[in-house]
């Protein structure tokens, strides 16, 4: 089950609601378009919305450690998976 958080605020159950979608993801300085899920991670984490002036949000996902991460450029939406 992927848990879904917003950096440096509690948890809160959420409705069935529109998902999160992922853009891009950051490889070095630049971002490739990706099709990937969040439910392919075991975290989904919301650091920034609307991030860039694309109206994008900013999203850190990982499995079991967090140093092993990746930053995504999409959609938070309703925050769900």
């Amino acid at each position: 089950m992927t848990n879904t958080s917003i950096f440096g605020q509690p948890e809160v159950k959420q409705e069935e609601k529109k998902p999160i979608e992922f853009v891009k993801y950051f490889t070095g300085t630049k971002t490739i378009s990706t099709k990937d899920s969040p439910f392919l991670f075991e975290n989904v984490i919301l650091l920034g919305k609307d991030y860039f002036s694309e109206d994008y949000d900013l999203i850190w996902v990982y499995d079991d450690n967090p140093n092993d991460g990746t930053l995504y450029l999409g959609h938070w939406n309703d925050g769900v998976v």
